[in-house]
């Protein structure tokens, strides 16, 4: 478990603070998913859209020189007392150290403090690795819908009750 992990919003950066953690982001997400599945993290993310956030999670600083390093980010949409989780990633090389857990236990609480009931996400069926970290973080498997990604990839839509 990593005890030095600073958990922060995108939002409470500067302009130019923000756009260096976006292309970091940026390049862990092409990392990590296929090109179809990849998400946007330009400039507009940060300039307050309506109700999107982007959370992310960074080694603690070490020094003011060397931005902090990116270790995973999820992007939710609020709706009221419904929050649409997007986007969760751990960066390959800090998956299975508890980055994961710590981040989704920081949405969980930044939901809940703002007044969120339940918080709702997608994944693949054949994504074991994201499945086990959501069931660890309280999320219920409620419905599966077949071809939901692409032919022959279902998907499976969890809930997490606050």
């Amino acid at each position: 478990m990593w005890t030095d992990l600073n958990l922060s919003d995108i939002h409470s950066l500067d302009r130019s603070q923000a756009r260096e953690i976006l292309a970091q982001i940026a390049r862990v997400e092409k990392k990590s998913f296929p090109a179809n599945e990849g998400m946007s993290f330009g400039e507009e993310l940060w300039r307050k859209k309506p109700n999107t956030r982007v959370l992310y999670a960074t080694t603690a600083q070490t020094s003011s020189a060397s931005p902090p390093v990116v270790l995973a980010y999820a992007v939710y949409v609020r709706q009221k007392g419904l929050a649409l989780l997007h986007k969760v990633c751990v960066a390959e090389s800090y998956r299975r150290q508890g980055v994961g857990v710590q981040l989704m236990d920081y949405v969980r609480t930044r939901l809940q403090k703002e007044g969120c009931q339940y918080i709702q996400l997608w994944v693949d069926k054949d994504r074991a690795p994201a499945r086990a970290l959501y069931v660890r973080s309280g999320y219920q498997e409620r419905e599966e819908i077949p071809d939901y990604y692409g032919p022959g990839r279902t998907g499976i839509r969890m809930v997490l009750d606050l």
